[in-house]
């Protein structure tokens, strides 16, 4: 892929008809936790080359932006911490307190606060994001709590429950558990539309994703997934991606080797797209022209061209890939 001029250096963001703004952007790079390495792959954005390997804590896999994208967090839950990468020079310059075996994690849309889950503990961590210190334990947030995600407007987070199939509203400046809902099997993650009234909750063990009314909890509808030749124990679905105007959604599917793209509005799969062996993270680029995918069990990366929804390039990184975020 060659970037076009809006991934390159600098954004221009349409504020009105009238008047526009400018937003340096990043460096063009791909990071990618590999959750058996140990390590994080740098990828350029232009020759989809493997630039650097950075050794990092046990077991990374959740990866978030901070701070203007200065700074990259990476759930090492295998140290116990989430690990602060600096972005310009590669290097990890501090830790955050995030309780016991952190696996994904969330912050508010200020930076102010991240919220860790802790699937052994049954607990979440609310930790200072700029100081690094854990300010509260959530406990009893369902059994293997996993997915986090802020509300649009932060002032909760929901919080997917593997084992007992729900998600959990959580204050978490207060650390009160306000309410819950029952969705599908084995909860893994979830987005809110851009306009905060739905909630999308893929169920890895059902096959399905749950659409979840923010306001009543009640579940709107539900998507399922079938194509000829996808087994259907093999369709896992695992990360969501929304782009920006919510239009489209693109699932990943697990072991079935494919990534959904779904009409919001519709509910309808209008297509699948082939990825790798056990598509599991999910990124879009900021012009949303590619949508870059981890597949953990063949090592490697798929650069999706959205227009065509194809697959145009694999790229190997370590192994057991997890997470990827593009620096754009």
């Amino acid at each position: 892929m060659k970037r076009s001029p809006t991934i390159l250096l600098c954004l221009v963001t349409v504020l009105s008809m009238w008047s526009a703004s400018v937003k340096c952007e990043g460096t063009g790079r791909i990071f990618v936790s590999n959750e058996m390495d140990n390590t994080i792959s740098v990828i350029d954005g232009d020759s989809y080359e493997v630039i650097k390997t950075i050794p990092v804590g046990e077991r990374p896999r959740d990866m978030q932006w901070h701070a203007n994208k200065s700074r990259l967090l990476i759930a090492t839950s295998g140290s116990d911490h989430i690990e602060i990468l600096d972005v310009k020079t590669l290097e990890i310059v501090g830790v955050i307190e995030a309780g016991e075996d952190p696996e994904l994690f969330d912050l508010d849309p200020s930076g102010t606060i991240l919220v860790a889950s802790n699937e052994d503990d049954n607990e979440l961590t609310v930790s200072n994001a700029s100081t690094g210190k854990k300010i509260r334990t959530v406990e009893n947030v369902g059994i293997e709590p996993e997915g986090v995600t802020f509300s649009n407007d932060g002032k909760v987070v929901f919080v997917t429950s593997e084992v007992t199939n729900t998600v959990l509203v959580v204050d978490p400046w207060s650390g009160n558990i306000l309410d819950e809902a029952l969705v599908g099997s084995r909860p893994r993650r979830g987005i809110f539309t851009p306009d905060g009234a739905e909630y999308w909750v893929t169920n890895e063990l059902g096959g399905t994703v749950s659409i979840i009314d923010t306001a009543t909890l009640e579940i709107k509808d539900e998507i399922l997934f079938e194509k000829r030749g996808m087994r259907e124990g093999d369709i896992n679905p695992v990360q969501l991606v929304m782009t920006a105007t919510g239009e489209t959604a693109y699932i990943t599917l697990g072991r079935a080797m494919h990534v959904a793209v779904v009409d919001v509005k519709t509910r309808l799969v209008t297509d699948y797209i082939l990825a790798g062996d056990r598509v599991w993270g999910a990124a879009l680029t900021t012009d949303e022209n590619f949508l870059m995918v981890t597949n953990g069990a063949s090592d490697d990366i798929s650069i999706i061209d959205t227009r065509k929804n194809v697959a145009v390039k694999a790229v190997a990184v370590g192994r057991t890939p997890h997470t990827v975020r593009i620096d754009d």
